[in-house]
């Protein structure tokens, strides 16, 4: 069989990402896999150094939008869907993977529409507007996390975790015990209030200046203001606006300082990193606040609302955490033990399973964490 799959979604890592690991394990089955996608920049910029094609499909978003854009992207959706249906015709894929984001609402109801198996992946605790509207027309469902507010059906839907880049896995997860490295990192376009805080935290943290690294990733906006604030105060640091070696940073870093993204907290738990996690507070429905309770409460990392996130909280808990390793080691173990490394090989072994028609009973596995 000639595989092709086409991979919907996208618009942010958050749900790039996710979408290039499991196109990486359909790659190793010899697949040839499209993305359909959202014209925003970050997309070529990252899909093009993994090698795979993509092509744009027109969408908006719905949710957080005020009434006319909600009535706006409502009357543009049945030009989304007959668009992404011509390009299906074209491409004429065994199976559509939707991950998330408003791009993939039109491709999965044109792969409905089309009689193409459908399946999606959601990343967060909390499902978007999307995937709310697609589980009911996919016949696969593949969770992040468990489905504690019972989302979905049961019957289509499995707990694989979020799929995560094949570097994350080939990187040792040990470092040099000094100097104490911080990583600090917001989403794919940075976070103000984190790299304020960071500077804020520079004059607190000068009597342990000569054993703290930063790693810094900013965004554009702020990169050429912080790097100045770590200079002036004479701290070792690397600064990048946007680095594709998160993989090789995170490896070297005691503690993250980070959003609650879904694939952020994979990292995290790949490399079994601790984190102060300091959620998105405008995200959709707060499900980056959602995704941070469920390492939280496992122990895994430690949520900060953003709003109670300054320079001194952020000075003393790295003050704390350098001071008492066995703390820090503790949540080492318990972000290690929520790792999922085959759950990109899970989503793909189900989306073969729907394409060569096999009638498999799939059950959401019990959190026995």
């Amino acid at each position: 069989m000639d595989l092709k799959i086409v991979i919907a979604g996208g618009g942010t890592g958050g749900h790039l990402f996710p979408g290039i690991a499991a196109a990486q394990e359909f790659s190793n089955l010899g697949a040839a896999v499209t993305f359909l996608t959202t014209p925003k920049s970050v997309t070529p910029q990252i899909l093009e150094r993994y090698g795979f094609p993509w092509e744009v499909i027109a969408s908006r978003a719905l949710k957080g939008q005020g009434l006319w854009s909600k009535l706006r992207t409502m009357c543009s959706l049945p030009g989304s869907v007959r668009e992404a249906k011509n390009r299906l015709q074209v491409l004429g894929p065994n199976l559509v993977l939707g991950m998330g984001g408003y791009a993939s609402g039109p491709v999965g109801a044109a792969a409905y529409l089309s009689g193409i198996p459908l399946a999606i992946h959601e990343q967060n605790t909390i499902p978007g507007v999307a995937n709310r509207w697609l589980a009911k027309i996919s016949k696969r469902i593949f969770l992040s996390f468990p489905d504690e507010g019972g989302y979905f059906p049961r019957d289509r839907t499995v707990w694989t975790g979020n799929p995560i880049r094949s570097e994350f896995f080939a990187l040792r997860a040990d470092r040099p015990a000094a100097p104490f490295t911080v990583l600090l990192m917001g989403g794919s376009q940075g976070a103000h209030s984190i790299n304020m805080a960071a500077l804020a935290a520079l004059p607190l943290l000068g009597d342990i200046k000569a054993q703290l690294r930063f790693l810094h990733i900013t965004g554009d906006q702020d990169r050429e203001e912080v790097a100045a604030g770590y200079r002036q105060a004479g701290f070792a640091a690397e600064v990048a606006a946007f680095t594709p070696e998160v993989p090789a940073w995170m490896s070297r870093a005691h503690l993250v300082v980070c959003r609650a993204g879904a694939s952020t907290l994979a990292e995290l738990n790949a490399l079994g990193r601790a984190a102060l996690l300091i959620p998105f507070p405008f995200a959709a429905n707060n499900h980056q606040e959602f995704n941070a309770r469920f390492l939280a409460q496992r122990g895994a990392g430690e949520l900060i609302l953003n709003k109670d996130f300054t320079g001194e909280v952020l000075a003393g808990k790295i003050k704390y955490l350098r001071s008492h390793p066995e703390i820090l080691q503790a949540m080492e173990t318990a972000s290690r033990s929520l790792a999922k490394p085959d759950a990109a090989k899970q989503i793909v072994r189900g989306c073969m399973e729907l394409i060569e028609g096999e009638n498999v009973g799939w059950a959401l596995p019990t959190d026995s964490s």
